[in-house]
């Protein structure tokens, strides 16, 4: 555990939010080398390290990856903070920081599981991944996936991303997310007549917000079993000029988080159309989609993986990087760590017994996981 502490407090101390990763890629990069690792890659969004099996020709190829972002978001007002946020405090069994449980905390877990393998006989190779961006849109383990498939030839490969789950729970899936902008447009007029606020962008917004609920309602019949139901959240609005506060808006403008399940994925762009003919709007997408995904429960390695650490399988509530991992034929399933109530809050912290215990399940998974495949 020591090593673990050490090598913690060294990532938390990077600065590393998103878009702002170079410094601690370069650090795994050398770090993965200075352990060596087989085969180490570091591009702009990702690092990743290889430790090759001992592979007859003929026999069948497969991969173990251990995957983690390393980017966190924004520290946010540091007079919250009871230590700074990148001088990682060791505290009666807790390790405080920025990113210590998401997921810092994991990454430890990955990389330190997966060096203890550096020269034993294996007949799986073991890849450890960092990557960047997941806060914002995924792009790391998007380049990663796509590097993986374009230059490896396996047979086969899973993934345990190390996402925070307090190791009592396997994410199998998550709902796909669309970020949408839907605009409003209206008559401006002047604020003295009452009735020019029903005319404006404004008055459509009004109507449709009003209807949150009910659009709500009418998504949950879309429920999956392990996923549950889907939601629609507004998350912003902008409208009308701030420096004309006697003027009716003309525009307004709402973010939209959409959560899908596999059900409404089938049906969504109708769902829109339907909905922007009835509430007068368009809309755009402003980040790429991410599709749902669900790996099926009963494969043996994630049924391996239930029996090491006594979790239960479920869906993830929020999302994460296994879509990209699961789109190249990757089977992923999340499982880390990190506390998820400590996820983009002051006063960050991971349990160091939660740690220690997240290595020897990775490395019992590993050792096991030869046996089966």
């Amino acid at each position: 555990m020591e090593k673990a502490v050490e090598l913690l407090k060294s990532l938390v101390d990077i600065p590393s939010s998103s878009g702002n990763e170079s410094e601690i890629l370069i650090y795994l990069e050398k770090w993965l080398i200075k352990e060596g690792f087989d085969f180490v890659v570091r591009e702009e969004t990702f690092v990743a390290g290889q430790i090759k099996a001992n592979v007859n020709n003929g026999q069948k190829k497969e991969a173990i990856i251990l995957a983690g972002h390393v980017d966190t978001v924004v520290a946010g007002n540091l007079c919250d903070w009871k230590f700074p946020p990148t001088d990682a405090q060791v505290k009666e069994g807790k390790l405080f920081g920025l990113g210590a449980s998401d997921m810092k905390g994991g990454d430890v877990g990955n990389l330190l599981a997966a060096a203890s393998f550096i020269g034993q006989d294996l007949s799986q190779d073991i890849w450890v991944v960092g990557t960047a961006n997941e806060e914002l849109d995924g792009k790391g383990s998007e380049d990663f996936a796509r590097y993986f498939s374009q230059n490896c030839s396996y047979e086969s490969a899973l993934c345990i991303i190390a996402e925070p789950t307090d190791l009592e729970k396997i994410y199998i899936g998550q709902r796909g997310n669309h970020f949408m902008k839907l605009h409003f447009s209206g008559k401006a007029g002047h604020a003295s007549v009452q009735e020019h606020f029903q005319e404006s962008a404004l008055g459509d917004v009004t109507y449709f917000l009003a209807n949150i609920e009910q659009i709500f309602e009418e998504l949950k019949t879309y429920r999956n079993s392990q996923l549950y139901v889907p939601t629609f959240v507004v998350t912003s609005i902008y409208a009308g000029d701030e420096k004309s506060p006697n003027k009716t808006a003309d525009f307004a403008d709402l973010v939209v988080d959409c959560r899908l399940t596999p059900e409404l994925e089938l049906v969504f762009e109708q769902v829109m159309i339907d909905l922007a003919a009835k509430y007068h709007f368009t809309y755009e997408d402003i980040v790429t989609p991410v599709l749902s995904t669900l790996t099926d429960n009963q494969v043996p390695f994630i049924q391996l993986l239930t029996d090491l650490s006594g979790a239960q399988t479920t869906g993830a509530s929020g999302s994460n990087d296994q879509g990209f991992f699961e789109n190249v034929g990757i089977r992923t399933v999340v499982f880390g760590p990190g506390q998820h109530d400590q996820c983009h809050i002051a006063n960050e912290y991971i349990l160091l017994e939660k740690l220690e215990k997240h290595i020897e399940i990775l490395q019992s998974f590993i050792k096991k996981i030869q046996e089966i495949y």
